[in-house]
C-alpha cells in the first residue's frame, strides 16, 4: 500500500485536511479569547462606572464644573479609565483626556442614547475626541441638584488588540512548522512517483490551452515514459494541423471580409456559422448581437430568403432569386447546399447588390425613350415639311421660304440636342477636368450675363449683376464655369414673363462661392423640384419644346458643378419664381485665370 503512487498523492488532501484544522482551532480559540476579553472588560467597566456613580453622585452638580473635572482626573489615573461626565442635554461637563470647552454634543452617541431609556448603555466605536478605538459603558445618574447626568467610563482597546497580535503570531508560526513538517514528510514519500505525473499533467494541460510548444523535461521508461511521448507526438501533429486550419481561416476572413458581396454558411439545422459585414449590411441585420451563432430567421428578416433557404434544404437544388427593394436595395440572393456532391450539411446564401444594376437599367430605359422621344418630334417636323416642299409647296413664294424656315428651326433643335448630349457623355465619362486653373468668378459671371443680356432685351427683361469685390479664385475651367452660369441665365430668360426681374449675384460664403440666379417666372411646383436636373425632365414639355430648349441645361449645370467639387441646388414657389445656387470651393492659388 505504501508502495502505491496513488496512495502517496491521496496523502496530500490529508496533509491539507490537517493543516486547515489546525489553523481552524487557532482561530477559534484566537475569537474566544476575543469575547472573553471583551465581556470581561465590559463586565469590569460597569462595576467600575456604578462605583463612580456612587463617589461622584452627592456632589454632581452642573455649577461644579471645575471642581467636578478636577475630582473626575483624579479618579480616572486611579482606575486608568477614560470617565465623562455629561449633563442630559449632551453638554460635556468633565473629561479626563480633552477639554469639555472643546468636545461636541454627546446627545446623540449610542451608549448616551441607550442609557436615557434602559438607564445603561454601552458600545465599541472609534472616539472622535481622540481618534483611537474605544468601549464604552454610561449610566444615568440623577445628580445632588436633582438633574438627570450621564457618566460615561471608557477603556482604550490598544491592549487588546496587542495581546491578539502577539497570540495570533504565536498560531501563525506554530501552524507554519507544523506545515512545513508535514509537507517535507510528503514530499519525500512523494516526490519520486508524483513528479512525473504532475509534469505531465501540466503537459497535457499546455495543449488543452493550445501552447503546443510545450515538451516534457523528464525522460521516464515504462508507462509513463511511453505516456509522455505518444503526447509529444500528438503536440506536433496538432500544431501542424492548427498552423494549417488558422492559415487557411485567415485567408478566408480576409476574402470575405474585402468581399463586396454578402456571404452566410449555416449548418443543417440553419445555425450561422460565419457572415461577413456585407451580409449584414445587404439584409439589414439586426445590430445589437453578432449573426454567427444565430439561427437565420433570428439575423434575416427576409421572408423571401428564409423560405428560400428552407426549399434548398429540402431538395438540395441551388436556387436564385431576387429579393428588394430592401431599405431601396435591389438584391440578388443565390442559395446552395454544401458539400454540394453529397448529403447537405449546411448552406451558402451569396448576396449581391443589384440596385446600381436596377438604377442603370431604369435610367437606360428612361434615357432611351426619352432621346427617343426628343428626336422623332423634329425629326417628323423636317420629314413632314420637306414631304411638302417637294409635293410643290417649294414653288410658294409665301409658304415655301415659310417651311423652310421651320425645317432649319428643327435642325437647330436637333444640332442643340446633339451637341448637349456629347457635352454631357464628356462630362460624365473623362476621369477629371481638363484646363483646371484658379479662375476669377466674378469676370466669368459678368461675361455670361453679357452674353444673355439681348435675349432678356428680347422680352423687356432686367437682368441685374451683383458681383462681390474682391471675390477668392475657384479652381476649375473657365469653359465650363461659364457654361454652367450662362444655362442658368438662359433658363431664367425661357421661363420669365415679358417684363420680368432677373438677378445674378456671385459672393462668398465661407469657404466657398455662391453664384445664385433668381427671377421672378412661373415657378417650379414642389413635385417636380426633386427631378428638375434630371436629362430631358421638363415641367411643361410643350412649352419648353417651343421655346428650342432641350432638357438637358440643368443637367450639364449639375455635371458641371460636381466636376468641380460643388453642387447645385434650387428653391422655388410656383407663380412667385425660382432662385438657382451653385456653391463652388475655393482655389489654394490665388493667381486668377481672366475669363476669355
Amino acid at each position: 500500500m505504501l508502495t502505491s503512487p496513488f496512495f502517496r498523492r491521496l496523502f496530500l488532501p490529508y496533509l491539507l485536511l490537517i493543516c486547515a484544522a489546525v489553523g481552524g482551532v487557532g482561530l477559534v480559540g484566537a475569537m474566544r479569547l476575543h469575547r472573553s476579553y471583551m465581556e470581561h472588560t465590559r463586565s469590569v467597566l460597569g462595576e467600575e462606572t456604578q462605583l463612580i456613580a456612587q463617589i461622584l453622585g452627592l456632589d454632581l452638580r452642573a455649577e461644579r464644573a471645575a471642581e467636578m473635572n478636577a475630582q473626575v482626573g483624579r479618579l480616572g489615573r486611579m482606575l486608568a479609565r477614560r470617565i465623562t461626565v455629561i449633563s442630559a442635554d449632551g453638554r460635556v461637563i468633565a473629561d479626563t483626556e480633552a477639554d469639555p470647552a472643546t468636545m461636541e454634543n454627546h446627545r446623540s452617541r449610542p451608549e448616551i442614547v441607550t442609557a436615557a431609556t434602559r438607564g445603561q448603555g454601552e458600545g465599541v466605536r472609534a472616539s472622535d475626541t481622540v481618534h483611537d478605538d474605544l468601549m464604552y459603558f454610561a449610566q444615568r445618574v440623577q445628580g445632588a441638584d436633582g438633574q438627570i447626568y450621564y457618566l460615561r467610563a471608557s477603556v482604550h482597546l490598544r491592549e487588546l488588540h496587542r495581546h491578539l497580535r502577539a497570540f495570533y503570531l504565536g498560531i501563525a508560526l506554530a501552524a507554519a512548522v507544523a506545515i512545513l513538517g508535514a509537507a517535507l514528510i510528503c514530499y519525500y514519500f512523494a516526490r519520486r512517483t508524483a513528479q512525473p505525473l504532475i509534469e505531465l499533467t501540466s503537459f497535457a494541460d499546455a495543449l488543452r490551452r493550445g501552447d503546443l510548444t510545450r515538451r516534457t523535461l523528464r525522460k521516464e521508461k515504462g508507462e509513463v515514459g511511453t505516456l509522455a511521448t505518444a503526447l509529444e507526438s500528438m503536440a506536433d501533429a496538432l500544431s501542424d494541423l492548427i498552423s494549417r486550419i488558422r492559415q487557411d481561416q485567415a485567408q478566408l476572413l480576409a476574402i470575405l471580409s474585402s468581399m463586396s458581396e454578402g456571404v452566410i454558411a449555416t449548418d443543417f439545422r440553419q445555425r450561422i456559422l460565419l457572415s461577413n459585414a456585407a451580409a449584414a449590411h445587404l439584409l439589414d441585420m439586426p445590430a445589437d448581437s453578432p449573426p454567427a451563432g444565430r439561427l437565420l430567421w433570428e439575423a434575416v428578416r427576409s421572408q423571401p430568403v428564409l423560405q428560400a433557404a428552407g426549399e434548398v434544404l429540402t431538395t438540395g437544388q441551388r436556387r436564385g432569386l431576387q429579393v428588394g427593394p430592401i431599405d431601396g436595395r435591389h438584391l440578388v440572393v443565390t442559395v446552395s447546399t454544401f458539400p454540394p456532391a453529397a448529403a447537405p450539411e449546411g448552406l451558402v446564401i451569396v448576396i449581391h447588390d443589384a440596385t446600381e444594376a436596377v438604377r442603370y437599367q431604369d435610367l437606360r430605359t428612361e434615357f432611351v425613350a426619352n432621346v427617343s422621344h426628343e428626336l422623332r418630334t423634329p425629326l417628323t417636323a423636317i420629314k413632314g415639311f420637306a414631304e411638302t416642299l417637294r409635293d410643290g409647296a417649294m414653288l410658294d413664294p409665301q409658304r415655301g421660304p415659310q417651311y423652310l424656315s421651320t425645317i432649319e428651326k428643327h435642325a437647330d433643335q436637333l444640332t442643340n440636342l446633339v451637341n448637349d448630349l456629347l457635352e454631357l457623355s464628356r462630362l460624365e465619362s473623362m476621369p477629371g477636368l481638363s484646363g483646371v486653373l484658379p479662375v476669377d468668378i466674378g469676370a466669368v459671371a459678368q461675361k455670361s450675363a453679357d452674353l444673355l443680356r439681348s435675349a432678356a432685351a428680347r422680352k423687356r427683361q432686367t437682368l441685374a449683376v451683383e458681383i462681390a469685390a474682391n471675390l477668392p479664385a475657384v479652381k476649375g475651367n473657365p469653359d465650363y464655369l461659364e457654361r454652367a452660369v450662362a444655362n442658368l441665365l438662359d433658363n431664367a430668360v425661357k421661363y420669365t414673363p415679358p417684363e420680368g426681374h432677373i438677378a445674378l449675384s456671385v459672393r462668398a460664403d465661407g469657404a466657398h462661392v455662391s453664384i445664385v440666379v433668381t427671377d421672378n417666372g412661373v415657378g417650379i411646383p414642389a413635385a417636380d423640384v426633386p427631378r428638375i436636373f434630371e436629362r430631358f425632365y421638363r415641367v411643361d414639355r410643350s412649352r419648353s419644346r417651343d421655346m428650342g430648349g432641350t432638357g438637358l441645361g440643368l443637367s450639364i449645370v449639375k455635371h458641371i458643378a460636381q466636376a468641380h467639387g460643388g453642387h447645385v441646388s434650387v428653391t422655388s414657389t410656383p407663380g412667385q419664381g425660382s432662385s438657382f445656387e451653385m456653391r463652388l470651393a475655393f482655389a489654394e492659388s490665388s493667381a486668377l485665370t481672366p475669363a476669355r
